[in-house]
């Protein structure tokens, strides 16, 4: 995070983060109508923090729209051992 930032996610980020857990990568437009507490502006300043700081990805969908999912550093590792 950056220097000026608290260590602890924001509520809406917090949001965000168990949406993405939970339903997986979407579209930014997607995730807005998930969140019908935050306005599209809440949304979009927390993701683009988010991104700014690695925790989110984005990839761009078409001209508009981007998909936005939890950046693979920060997903729990699988034990991928046949043991």
């Amino acid at each position: 995070m950056h220097a000026n930032r608290p260590n602890q996610p924001s509520p809406i980020e917090s949001v965000i983060f168990e949406e993405l857990h939970r339903t997986g990568a979407c579209t930014f437009e997607e995730l807005v109508r998930t969140l019908p507490d935050y306005s599209w502006s809440q949304v979009f300043l927390a993701v683009d923090r988010l991104s700014r700081d690695g925790l989110l990805q984005l990839k761009r969908q078409g001209r508009f729209d981007y998909l936005i999912s939890i950046a693979s550093k920060n997903l729990p590792a699988c034990n991928t051992s046949l043991t």
